[in-house]
Protein backbone atom coordinates (compact mmCIF):
# COMPACT_ATOMS: atom_id res chain seq x y z
CA UNK A 1 0.00 0.00 0.00
CA UNK A 2 1.70 3.50 -1.14
CA UNK A 3 0.15 6.95 0.63
CA UNK A 4 2.08 10.21 -0.63
CA UNK A 5 2.32 13.70 0.64
CA UNK A 6 4.02 16.22 -0.99
CA UNK A 7 3.85 20.06 -1.83
CA UNK A 8 5.80 23.38 -1.26
CA UNK A 9 4.90 23.41 2.43
CA UNK A 10 7.45 20.80 3.17
CA UNK A 11 6.50 21.16 7.59
CA UNK A 12 2.36 20.40 6.74
CA UNK A 13 3.55 17.25 4.73
CA UNK A 14 6.18 16.24 6.97
CA UNK A 15 3.79 16.39 10.01
CA UNK A 16 0.94 14.90 8.23
CA UNK A 17 3.18 11.81 7.21
CA UNK A 18 4.88 11.40 10.63
CA UNK A 19 1.22 11.40 12.33
CA UNK A 20 0.22 8.43 9.53
CA UNK A 21 3.32 6.64 10.86
CA UNK A 22 1.96 7.02 14.70
CA UNK A 23 -1.35 6.26 14.08
CA UNK A 24 -0.74 2.94 12.11
CA UNK A 25 2.41 1.77 14.46
CA UNK A 26 -0.66 2.18 17.16
CA UNK A 27 -2.90 0.00 15.39
CA UNK A 28 -0.60 -2.07 14.15
CA UNK A 29 1.44 -3.52 17.01
CA UNK A 30 3.46 -6.14 15.09
CA UNK A 31 4.89 -3.86 12.90
CA UNK A 32 8.22 -2.46 12.61
CA UNK A 33 9.32 0.71 11.27
CA UNK A 34 11.81 1.30 8.56
CA UNK A 35 13.45 4.90 7.89
CA UNK A 36 14.82 5.84 4.32
CA UNK A 37 16.38 8.91 2.63
CA UNK A 38 18.32 10.28 -0.43
CA UNK A 39 21.63 9.04 1.98
CA UNK A 40 20.46 5.40 2.42
CA UNK A 41 18.15 4.90 -1.02
CA UNK A 42 19.12 1.73 -2.79
CA UNK A 43 16.02 0.51 -5.06
CA UNK A 44 16.89 -3.24 -4.04
CA UNK A 45 15.95 -1.82 -0.45
CA UNK A 46 12.61 -1.29 -1.51
CA UNK A 47 12.19 -4.44 -3.37
CA UNK A 48 13.36 -6.21 -0.01
CA UNK A 49 10.42 -4.11 1.82
CA UNK A 50 8.40 -4.56 -1.02
CA UNK A 51 8.32 -8.10 -1.38
CA UNK A 52 7.94 -8.45 2.47
CA UNK A 53 11.29 -9.44 3.93
CA UNK A 54 11.85 -6.12 5.72
CA UNK A 55 14.99 -5.85 8.39
CA UNK A 56 13.72 -8.12 11.29
CA UNK A 57 9.96 -8.92 10.49
CA UNK A 58 8.24 -9.37 7.52
CA UNK A 59 5.34 -6.73 8.53
CA UNK A 60 6.65 -3.01 8.14
CA UNK A 61 5.68 0.34 7.99
CA UNK A 62 8.57 2.28 5.64
CA UNK A 63 8.45 5.77 5.59
CA UNK A 64 10.23 7.23 2.55
CA UNK A 65 11.66 10.74 3.02
CA UNK A 66 11.92 13.13 0.41
CA UNK A 67 14.88 10.09 -1.14
CA UNK A 68 13.83 11.83 -4.83
CA UNK A 69 17.00 14.36 -3.28
CA UNK A 70 19.25 11.46 -5.03
CA UNK A 71 19.46 11.35 -8.18
CA UNK A 72 19.05 7.48 -8.24
CA UNK A 73 16.15 7.29 -6.69
CA UNK A 74 14.37 9.97 -8.67
CA UNK A 75 14.92 8.05 -11.45
CA UNK A 76 13.76 4.68 -10.09
CA UNK A 77 11.34 5.68 -7.68
CA UNK A 78 8.28 5.66 -10.20
CA UNK A 79 9.09 2.07 -11.81
CA UNK A 80 9.06 1.31 -8.08
CA UNK A 81 5.38 2.09 -7.37
CA UNK A 82 3.18 -0.13 -8.59
CA UNK A 83 5.43 -2.59 -6.57
CA UNK A 84 4.99 -0.56 -3.58
CA UNK A 85 1.15 -0.12 -4.16
CA UNK A 86 0.47 -3.70 -4.23
CA UNK A 87 2.66 -4.73 -0.90
CA UNK A 88 1.33 -5.87 2.13
CA UNK A 89 3.52 -4.24 3.78
CA UNK A 90 3.01 0.08 3.85
CA UNK A 91 4.70 2.73 2.12
CA UNK A 92 4.33 6.76 3.39
CA UNK A 93 6.31 8.74 0.43
CA UNK A 94 6.97 12.30 1.72
CA UNK A 95 8.55 14.87 -0.94
CA UNK A 96 8.72 18.36 -1.71
CA UNK A 97 7.60 19.85 -4.58
CA UNK A 98 7.74 16.86 -7.09
CA UNK A 99 8.09 17.47 -11.04
CA UNK A 100 4.44 17.31 -13.13
CA UNK A 101 6.02 13.73 -14.26
CA UNK A 102 6.72 12.22 -11.47
CA UNK A 103 3.49 13.60 -9.20
CA UNK A 104 1.46 11.78 -11.81
CA UNK A 105 3.64 8.77 -11.97
CA UNK A 106 3.74 8.75 -7.69
CA UNK A 107 -0.19 9.94 -7.77
CA UNK A 108 -1.78 7.06 -10.19
CA UNK A 109 -0.30 4.29 -7.61
CA UNK A 110 -1.15 6.44 -4.21
CA UNK A 111 -3.73 4.76 -2.09
CA UNK A 112 -4.05 8.39 -0.28
CA UNK A 113 -2.56 11.44 -1.64
CA UNK A 114 -2.61 14.87 0.18
CA UNK A 115 -0.74 18.34 -1.22
CA UNK A 116 0.33 20.86 1.18
CA UNK A 117 1.29 23.96 -0.65
CA UNK A 118 2.23 27.47 0.12
CA UNK A 119 3.35 30.62 -1.24
CA UNK A 120 5.53 31.14 1.57
CA UNK A 121 7.24 28.21 3.55
CA UNK A 122 8.88 29.05 6.87
CA UNK A 123 12.73 28.23 7.25
CA UNK A 124 12.60 24.94 9.15
CA UNK A 125 16.19 23.48 10.87
CA UNK A 126 15.82 19.54 9.79
CA UNK A 127 18.09 17.17 11.46
CA UNK A 128 19.38 14.50 9.26
CA UNK A 129 19.72 11.24 11.16
CA UNK A 130 22.07 9.76 8.75
CA UNK A 131 24.56 12.15 9.99
CA UNK A 132 24.56 9.50 12.91
CA UNK A 133 25.49 6.60 10.42
CA UNK A 134 28.50 8.91 9.06
CA UNK A 135 29.52 9.45 12.52
CA UNK A 136 29.62 5.45 13.02
CA UNK A 137 31.32 5.15 10.25
CA UNK A 138 34.35 7.15 11.02
CA UNK A 139 34.66 5.47 14.49
CA UNK A 140 33.86 9.19 16.22
CA UNK A 141 32.22 7.77 19.62
CA UNK A 142 31.32 12.09 20.92
CA UNK A 143 30.70 12.85 17.77
CA UNK A 144 27.92 10.10 17.66
CA UNK A 145 26.90 10.13 20.81
CA UNK A 146 26.32 13.91 21.21
CA UNK A 147 24.69 13.23 17.28
CA UNK A 148 22.35 10.18 18.48
CA UNK A 149 21.23 12.44 21.76
CA UNK A 150 19.91 15.19 19.69
CA UNK A 151 17.88 12.55 17.23
CA UNK A 152 16.51 11.58 20.61
CA UNK A 153 15.66 14.59 22.06
CA UNK A 154 13.93 15.39 18.37
CA UNK A 155 11.61 13.05 18.55
CA UNK A 156 13.37 10.34 16.50
CA UNK A 157 12.10 6.97 17.37
CA UNK A 158 14.92 5.02 18.51
CA UNK A 159 13.91 2.16 16.82
CA UNK A 160 14.46 3.23 13.34
CA UNK A 161 17.54 4.82 14.60
CA UNK A 162 18.70 1.58 15.11
CA UNK A 163 17.47 1.07 11.33
CA UNK A 164 19.95 3.49 10.43
CA UNK A 165 22.76 1.87 12.36
CA UNK A 166 21.97 -1.72 11.17
CA UNK A 167 22.42 -0.43 7.54
CA UNK A 168 25.21 1.55 7.55
CA UNK A 169 27.08 -1.41 9.25
CA UNK A 170 26.19 -3.77 6.46
CA UNK A 171 26.92 -1.45 3.82
CA UNK A 172 30.59 -1.05 5.14
CA UNK A 173 31.01 -4.59 5.23
CA UNK A 174 29.47 -5.31 1.89
CA UNK A 175 31.61 -2.50 0.54
CA UNK A 176 34.53 -3.51 2.42
CA UNK A 177 34.79 -6.72 0.15
CA UNK A 178 33.50 -4.98 -2.95
CA UNK A 179 35.58 -4.15 -5.86
CA UNK A 180 32.87 -1.37 -7.12
CA UNK A 181 29.30 -0.17 -6.51
CA UNK A 182 28.02 -2.23 -8.84
CA UNK A 183 29.36 -5.23 -7.49
CA UNK A 184 28.08 -4.23 -4.35
CA UNK A 185 24.59 -3.49 -5.26
CA UNK A 186 25.19 0.06 -3.04
CA UNK A 187 24.62 3.03 -4.80
CA UNK A 188 28.22 4.95 -5.73
CA UNK A 189 27.24 7.92 -3.31
CA UNK A 190 26.73 4.90 -0.34
CA UNK A 191 29.70 2.80 -1.65
CA UNK A 192 32.12 5.33 -1.60
CA UNK A 193 31.61 6.17 1.94
CA UNK A 194 30.49 3.08 3.11
CA UNK A 195 34.15 2.20 1.36
CA UNK A 196 36.05 4.67 3.31
CA UNK A 197 34.81 3.97 6.38
CA UNK A 198 35.57 0.03 5.96
CA UNK A 199 39.32 1.23 7.14
CA UNK A 200 38.09 2.12 10.48
CA UNK A 201 37.30 -1.21 11.33
CA UNK A 202 38.44 -4.83 11.36
CA UNK A 203 36.08 -7.29 9.70
CA UNK A 204 35.50 -8.95 13.06
CA UNK A 205 34.46 -5.56 14.54
CA UNK A 206 32.18 -5.01 11.75
CA UNK A 207 30.00 -8.66 12.37
CA UNK A 208 30.20 -7.95 15.66
CA UNK A 209 28.76 -4.91 15.86
CA UNK A 210 26.01 -5.53 13.86
CA UNK A 211 25.51 -8.19 15.69
CA UNK A 212 25.03 -6.37 18.85
CA UNK A 213 22.86 -4.03 16.34
CA UNK A 214 20.90 -7.15 16.24
CA UNK A 215 20.55 -8.12 19.84
CA UNK A 216 19.73 -4.72 20.95
CA UNK A 217 16.79 -4.57 18.63
CA UNK A 218 15.17 -7.70 19.94
CA UNK A 219 16.05 -7.50 23.58
CA UNK A 220 14.91 -4.07 23.75
CA UNK A 221 11.25 -5.22 22.27
CA UNK A 222 11.32 -7.86 24.30
CA UNK A 223 11.64 -5.77 27.61
CA UNK A 224 15.00 -7.39 28.70
CA UNK A 225 16.88 -3.96 28.13
CA UNK A 226 16.25 -0.28 27.14
CA UNK A 227 17.08 -0.25 24.05
CA UNK A 228 18.14 3.81 24.20
CA UNK A 229 20.79 3.37 27.01
CA UNK A 230 21.91 0.27 25.21
CA UNK A 231 22.45 2.36 21.60
CA UNK A 232 24.17 5.24 23.91
CA UNK A 233 26.53 2.42 25.10
CA UNK A 234 27.35 0.62 22.00
CA UNK A 235 28.25 4.30 20.35
CA UNK A 236 30.24 5.43 23.77
CA UNK A 237 32.27 2.15 22.96
CA UNK A 238 33.32 2.77 19.31
CA UNK A 239 36.74 3.67 20.64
Amino acid sequence: MLYLYHGTNTQISANKARALVKSLRAKRLDANFAEISADNWSASLIQEHAGGQGLFSAKYIILLDRVTENAEAKDEIAKLADMMKESDNIFIVLEGKLNAELKKSLEKYAEKTEVSDTEKVAAKYEFNIFALGDALGARDPMRSWAIYRQAVDLGNEVEAIVGTLFWQVKSIIVAADAPSAAASGLSPFVFSKSKKYAGNYSKKELSALLGELITIYHDGHRGVTDMETAIEKLLLGLR
